[in-house]
């Protein structure tokens, strides 16, 4: 696996500057060229997820640019020891997912999109099965995990440079690669992937290696980010994917401290409720709040779920994500039915019929768009299928 350098101002030393001593150059003073530097360093590892995800080069490139715009206006608030290609992976990650919901939708429109050119011919099933997933699996890795996987496994460093960057002993570095293997490994398994670690190393190797990025498309990923941080007009589909991360988290900080509240209604609710002579609460009571979707299917398809929330409050339902202006509509269960039962009833008096499984935390829910039909059975079939959780606080 090649390694990644910048092409910056060296130091006195002969060595380049270290990614914080850029960052701070950055932050402190706007210097273009410490920006550029950060570009040209993490910039393959970048491309890399952007082409794994989206297989389609235009947006491949297009979301890579984004990525750079969130950096150069989210600089100042990455934290001095932080290993900013971990940063910049989870940014990547979470940027391609969604421009790949939008790819979705415009394929709906339009004819199906080119696949980006495989550069060293990886197996088919390589592309089109694995790398999608691939890089949402390391973002789920824990920090301590992910930092060194992405800074030794997708930007080619050696363990003795990543251990400087996250400034630990090389030992910890070597011992958490291996645990991070063996965690990534473990969660493709349960995807139904089933890669040995000589495959796993192998796929690794080909991504990495394929990402060259081309010199156009650096300088124009730094004039968007400066531009971009600047506020001046930039690439719209860049700027427009950057806006929405943006969005997005500061909704998911919202959300950390709305599930700090949630936990402490709960709690008023359990005192309120387990005290002697009072009823234990019925379901519409314990529906109440905000749920967020883990995964969602349409009919056997699953598909992305782009924020999407449900709000439950008094007799009322409220549905919104990223991708469609909020749905409102009264709610009724029946929980003595098996499965149970639940109705949705819009103000043009359209009903979707449902079924639900709440456990705790945690909420199945099937719901029939498309006729009077209830669902039969919990699970993808022919209707929509959530499953939702109260969001709470922590995450990475």
């Amino acid at each position: 696996m090649a390694k990644a350098g910048a092409n910056s101002a060296e130091a006195p030393t002969g060595e380049q500057p270290a990614d914080d001593v850029l960052l701070e150059r950055f932050t402190a003073h706007r210097e273009q060229g410490a920006f550029a530097a950060l570009v040209q360093r993490h910039g393959p590892m970048v491309l890399g997820v952007c082409r794994r995800v989206l297989q389609h080069e235009q947006d491949a490139e297009d979301t890579f640019q984004a990525v750079f715009c969130v950096l150069a206006r989210k600089a100042g608030t990455i934290r001095r020891g932080t290993a900013v290609g971990g940063w910049l992976h989870a940014v990547a990650s979470r940027i391609a997912r969604k421009a790949r919901a939008h790819q979705v939708r415009r394929r709906m429109r339009e004819s199906e999109l080119p696949d980006v050119p495989a550069p060293d011919n990886p197996p088919e099933w390589v592309r089109r099965d694995l790398w999608p997933v691939l890089d949402e699996e390391v973002n789920r890795l824990p920090e301590r995990y992910r930092q060194p996987f992405v800074l030794c496994e997708l930007e080619g460093k050696g363990n003795q440079e990543a251990a400087a960057e996250l400034r630990c002993p090389v030992g910890t570095v070597s011992s958490r690669l291996t645990r991070a293997r063996e965690r990534l490994r473990a969660r493709l398994t349960r995807r139904g992937f089933a890669l040995s670690a000589g495959a796993l190393a192998a796929a690794l190797g080909t991504q990495t290696s394929s990402a060259a990025v081309p010199s156009g498309l650096t300088r124009k990923a730094v004039q968007t980010g400066l531009g971009y941080s600047a506020g001046r007009q930039v690439a719209e589909r860049a700027a427009g994917l950057a806006d929405s991360f943006l969005k997005s988290q500061a909704l998911t900080r919202w959300m950390k401290i709305a599930g700090l509240l949630a936990m402490a209604g709960l709690v008023a609710i359990a005192i309120l409720f387990l005290t002697p002579g009072r009823k234990a609460p019925t379901d519409a009571e314990l529906l109440q709040g905000t749920w967020k979707a883990a995964r969602v299917w349409f009919h056997d398809q699953e598909v992305p779920p782009v924020n999407l929330e449900m709000v439950f409050a008094g007799d009322r339902f409220t549905m919104r994500s990223d991708i469609m202006a909020p749905m409102s509509a009264t709610f009724r269960v029946d929980a003595s039915k098996d499965p149970k039962e639940i109705d949705l009833v819009y103000p043009n008096g359209v009903t979707n019929p449902g079924i639900y499984r709440l456990e705790g935390d945690r909420l199945q829910l099937s719901i029939n768009t498309e006729g009077p039909e209830r669902p039969a059975n919990l699970g993808p079939g022919k209707s929509f299928y959530y499953t939702l959780q109260r969001p709470t606080a922590g995450g990475p």
